[in-house]
């Protein structure tokens, strides 16, 4: 049998074998890559490495660490990484397996933020989920895959020494990574909002049929949107409240971030009704176009009814009709069927029947 469309994706769930923060052996991993950014006031470093062996010497050296996973590394990796800077296993777990959920969790001395970063996949909306690890002098990221993220602004801003991050530390970094996963959001945002303009236009504008199933399909791609950017509303006025992470500088930079969570959520509501209202337009549509077609057969049939009705008492050819032998029956049968017609036709035009119910002209205003 053809499939008729993509099967949605599930969220993975955990084992429910293991106890809570013990980490799964036989997890699935894929290939990953690690990267390494590690700077002080004189000096900078950036490292591609295989294992965590010099990292305890760059913490020595430097006083600022960035440590860049993409990929899903092994549980024994982990759980070095969990010794190396004191991370809680209950967040090393998540790690390994996703929520694809914002959220902020305080583990000590370490805040542990995960948050959704969006992602193109085969021409659809997906998420890959960024784990982040703030310590007091690094932080480390962790994303699902291996072929890319939306951090490459973050990364060329620390090797040119632009901007706040060098010179900040590890809190105002994890705020640049995070503000910029929400900046990727817009273009998807806008993306979207052109897509349901398109579609405005052919259910509005023109007689074509609307297509339903396109209006269907982005309205479950605002839905995907908005329920990866909603959690990020509450992760970041989480933030806001952690005082031990976030000073009044840095508050007023999440400030700024969770001021462009909430006008990407007023984006997708206002999107999202439009689709609902392009949906019930559809419907509207399709409903006018069956009573265009029902109306066409209801005259057909109102004209037609009486004509049968004269040419059946006319048909009948009864011996002593009085009109069997005249010279002028045919065409007084045939003057009644037509006068019937025509006192039909005018009755339906005065009504308005004959102008179409679908969609009347519609002018531009100046």
């Amino acid at each position: 049998m053809k499939q008729l469309r993509k099967p949605r994706k599930r969220v993975e769930l955990p084992p429910i074998d293991l106890g809570p923060g013990v980490l799964e052996q036989s997890h699935v991993v894929t290939p990953f890559a690690i990267n390494i950014f590690a700077w002080n006031t004189h000096r900078f470093v950036e490292h591609k490495i295989t294992s965590l062996v010099d990292v305890e010497r760059l913490r020595e050296n430097l006083s600022m660490l960035w440590i860049n996973i993409d990929g899903t590394p092994d549980a024994a990796l982990l759980s070095q990484l969990g010794q190396l800077f004191d991370l809680h296993p209950l967040a090393l777990e998540d790690v390994q397996h996703p929520t694809q959920r914002a959220k902020v969790e305080p583990f000590g001395p370490n805040l542990f933020v995960v948050v959704p970063m969006p992602m193109n996949q085969n021409g659809q909306f997906e998420t890959e989920q960024l784990a982040m690890f703030v310590g007091p002098s690094s932080v480390i990221t962790i994303s699902q895959r291996l072929d890319g993220d939306c951090l490459d602004h973050v990364r060329q801003r620390i090797r040119k020494h632009e901007g706040r991050i060098r010179d900040k530390g590890a809190p105002y970094l994890a705020f640049a990574i995070f503000d910029a996963v929400i900046d990727h959001y817009f273009p998807i945002v806008n993306e979207l909002g052109q897509r349901i303009d398109l579609i405005e236009e052919v259910v509005v504008d023109s007689r074509t049929p609307p297509d339903m199933y396109a209006i269907r399909d982005a309205k479950l791609e605002l839905a995907k949107v908005r329920q990866a950017i909603w959690p990020m509303r509450d992760a970041l006025t989480a933030m806001m409240t952690m005082e031990a992470w976030f000073d009044m500088e840095h508050r007023i930079f999440l400030r700024n971030a969770l001021d462009h969570v909430m006008r990407l959520i007023d984006m997708l509501d206002s999107e999202r009704t439009m689709a609902s209202d392009l949906m019930e337009l559809a419907i509207a549509i399709a409903n006018a176009k069956l009573g265009e077609v029902t109306k066409v057969l209801t005259m057909i049939a109102t004209i037609f009814i009486p004509i049968t009705f004269i040419a059946g008492v006319y048909g009948m050819n009864f011996e002593f009709m009085p009109e069997l032998h005249w010279k002028y029956g045919y065409v007084l049968a045939l003057s009644l069927m037509g006068l019937t017609t025509t006192g039909f036709m005018v009755m339906f035009w005065k009504r308005g029947w004959f102008r179409s119910s679908i969609m009347v002209e519609r002018t531009l205003r100046k």
